[in-house]
């Protein structure tokens, strides 16, 4: 490649004569051409280090071991397999499961509304509070409740004495009409006078009745074990009927609800275990059960809902808490399984390539159902735990080859 850099002396067609060169340009025509040699330079270089190379690949040896996963031959004509091509036969539990996902809730959570209308008189719970069946989470003033109690009662009272009174008129009355003394229609009306009577003091005792239970209604009790999840009231403020006051939850029992494709529910029922782990609490598993499946899908998806309970002594598990997990489909201790790749077909049946004393031996087996997501089938008889066989995707392999597996990953 010529450099730019140097001078070229023009062709003799392009020449100036002498006459009409300057003294600069008389100078440089009188310089010799110098010729660049440094691409020379770079060409033995590179020769030099392509000689190396050559030199340093034939100390290395003629037959270099190579491994792929294709399985290659050796200078010695085995057949270098690779160890991610080689299983080792184990007897284990064989497990199906159906990964799922979803959001803790207790399984009990009651909202605690307000019967009557009123000022609240007392506030005995806090947000978080850990309260038992029966105590007194608030009270609603009660001092109008009880004059109305009272009045009730006394109106009752009134009540009683009037039917003693008609009680007593009415026996004298069906004396004397028994002697003849007096019509008996007298007595009739004596009689009729005391059912009314009768009938006021049943009135008044339901009166009495209602006027108790409002009274007891002020008085604000927790239906069930829990803790306080919600607490809407504070002391003084005055309330509606019906007005929520409190909502508490029992963690006791915790309820995770999934959704599952529904070609998937009918390998479902009610007990199956589920394990699961949650956010917030790393390096722990919790386990469940199914409580139910639904036998339709979510409106607007193809998956239905599935209802799994947790029991949930210790109150670690939280609601809200998003876990992940697995339902177990079925299992099988103590099995053989292989890889699917590994066994094979001929007219003869179905075997697997076995690995022993350097050489691959045709071992027939008997094939049972597919395991975790149809990667491994189950080996009914044929192969003993501690065997090693062919498991990667090697056709050409065939029964009687050398064969020696490679240390090398």
């Amino acid at each position: 490649m010529p450099n730019d850099d140097m001078p070229h002396p023009a062709p003799a067609s392009m020449a100036k004569p002498d006459w009409a060169m300057s003294e600069r340009e008389r100078r440089r025509r009188a310089q010799p051409v110098r010729r660049a040699r440094w691409p020379w330079v770079v060409v033995a270089l590179l020769a030099a280090a392509l000689a190396a190379v050559l030199i340093w690949d034939g100390r290395q040896g003629s037959a270099p071991e190579t491994v792929a996963s294709t399985g290659v031959a050796a200078a010695s004509g085995e057949i270098l397999l690779h160890p991610l091509d080689v299983t080792e036969v184990e007897r284990d539990t064989l497990r199906d499961t159906l990964r799922i996902s979803g959001t803790l809730q207790p399984r009990t959570q009651v909202q605690i509304n307000s019967r009557l209308a009123g000022t609240v008189a007392e506030v005995h719970a806090r947000l978080g509070d850990r309260v038992t069946r029966g105590a007194l989470l608030a009270q609603i003033d009660v001092e109008a409740l009880r004059a109305q109690l009272a009045q009730q009662t006394a109106a009752l009272e009134a009540s009683r004495a009037q039917y003693a009174l008609a009680e007593a008129e009415a026996a004298r009355a069906e004396e004397l009409a028994r002697r003849g003394v007096s019509a008996s229609v007298a007595a009739e009306t004596a009689q009729s006078n005391l059912a009314v009577q009768r009938a006021n003091v049943d009135v008044q005792q339901a009166a009495v009745a209602a006027a108790e239970i409002t009274l007891n209604d002020a008085s604000i009790h927790a239906p069930i074990d829990g803790i306080i999840a919600e607490r809407a009231v504070e002391l003084g403020q005055t309330v509606a009927a019906g007005a929520t006051l409190f909502r508490l939850a029992d963690l006791s029992v915790m309820t995770l609800e999934v959704l599952v494709p529904v070609a998937q529910t009918v390998q479902l029922e009610r007990g199956q275990a589920v394990a699961f782990t949650v956010e917030g609490l790393p390096g722990r598993s919790f386990g469940g059960r199914i409580e139910g499946v639904s036998p339709t899908a979510a409106s607007g998806s193809r998956n239905a809902p599935v209802s799994i309970v947790v029991d949930n002594p210790d109150l670690d598990l939280r609601g809200g808490m998003y876990a992940t997990g697995e339902i177990l489909l079925r299992s099988e201790p103590d099995a053989v399984a292989v890889p699917r790749t590994s066994v094979r077909e001929d007219d003869a049946g179905s075997f697997v390539l076995k690995i022993e004393d350097g050489s691959l031996v045709r071992q027939p087996v008997e094939t049972g159902s597919l395991w975790q997501g149809d990667t491994l089938i189950g080996i009914e008889s044929g192969l003993e735990a501690g065997e090693r066989i062919v498991s990667g995707r090697l056709p050409d392999l065939t029964d009687a080859m050398a064969v020696r597996v490679t240390d090398r990953m």
